[in-house]
Order: C-alpha cells, then structure tokens, then sequence
C-alpha cells in the first residue's frame, strides 16, 4: 500500500495561478465563518486583494498536496504577526492547520500573534486547541469588526 502524500509549505512566486487559488480559499472561508452575511464579493474581488496585500514585505506561504494549494499564511516576520491563515474547508481536520502554526512558530520562534473574528467561534477554539493564547479584543481598524488577539509565546507548550 502506498502512503498518502503529505502537505508540504513552501513560498509563495505569487503566480496568478498561485493568486488565484488562495483567492478562493479566502472567500470559501470567509463564506463559511460568515454564514449570516448578506453580502459575499465576487471572486475578483478576493483575487485584486491577494495581488495588493500579498506581495512584499509581507510573506505568502502556501501549504499543498501534489501541487494542490490546500492552505495559506501571510506572514510579517519583521512584526511578529500572522496577518492570515487559511486551510481549505474540505481538508480540515487532517492537522494542516497545526502544520501552519509550527511553520509561523519556526519562521518567528520569538512568538507572534494574530487577530481572529469574534464572532468566529470555531477558528478561537482552534487556536486555543494549538496553545494559543487570548488576549485583547479590539475592533478591525478597516471593517470595525470586533476581533481578539491570540499569542504564540515560545514558553507555551504546543
């Protein structure tokens, strides 16, 4: 019997196929944490904000399976922050998520931190499940959406 293959990350080039592939795993995502949302953007819109917000300084990693773009994560290592992480809602549950966390902890082994929705219960019990911990609860400085703080701390088991 042959072994499954496994996930690997690697950087991102930022192809358009690249872009277009993490496109549509952020709206999926936002889709889905935001089931009472009227409004769902178009494809185009979530492509135009991958090619603005992704590139450099920023730090687009991507997580695949025989060249399937399954997960993403931006990164600013100079910041300590992970601006977003994503895995793709079909492959959830198969330890891809943790596998993005040990790659942010690795990247920024003096800790980070994150922000995640209030209101997206099953990402904070996520983070909590990786050893994140909670911290201030602020509204997003672009959409003012209430959002808390979650740390990585290199004492924190994991």
């Amino acid at each position: 019997m042959t072994p499954a293959p496994t996930a690997h990350i690697r950087d991102s080039r930022l192809t358009h196929e690249e872009a277009v592939a993490v496109a549509g795993i952020w709206r999926r995502a936002w889709s889905s944490a935001r089931r009472d949302s009227v409004v769902l953007e178009p494809i185009g819109h979530w492509l135009a904000r991958v090619k603005a917000e992704f590139g450099p300084p920023s730090e687009l990693r991507l997580l695949e399976r025989e060249k399937q773009v399954l997960g993403f994560m931006v990164l600013h290592t100079a910041h300590r922050y992970v601006a977003q992480l994503y895995v793709d809602r079909h492959v959830q549950g198969q330890g891809l998520g943790r596998k993005l966390i040990d790659e942010a902890s690795r990247r920024m082994p003096e800790g980070w931190k994150l922000h995640v929705a209030l209101d997206n219960v099953n990402a904070q019990h996520f983070y909590a499940r990786c050893g994140l911990t909670p911290g201030a609860i602020d509204r997003h400085p672009g959409t003012g959406v209430p959002r808390v703080a979650y740390h990585c701390d290199p004492g924190n088991e994991r």
